[in-house]
């Protein structure tokens, strides 16, 4: 299935097809900045990231070092400890 859609790229607006953007294992590989409404994507996700106070992880340091997994993972526990606690106060 694909979709119609244009693309404005030096000063040219262009018809392009969303089909052609999508890889043969379905994903859709976008390079260069997402916005959508406006928004950039990848902004958000790292503001929703840092609300959170989640860790932003690197995942081929994680393979390559399996300790690091490990300690983000008991990060994550003990952190869910001290909520739990602050929580009973």
């Amino acid at each position: 299935m694909s979709y119609n859609a244009y693309d404005y790229t030096n000063s040219t607006w262009t018809d392009i097809t969303i089909a052609d953007y999508v890889t043969d294992d379905r994903t859709l590989k976008v390079d260069g900045t997402l916005e959508v409404n406006g928004r950039n994507v990848m902004e958000e996700l790292d503001e929703i990231r840092d609300a959170l106070l989640l860790l932003k992880r690197d995942v081929d340091m994680e393979a390559k070092y399996p300790k690091l997994k490990e300690l983000k993972d008991a990060y994550k526990e003990q952190l869910e400890k001290y909520k739990t606690w602050e929580a009973l106060k």
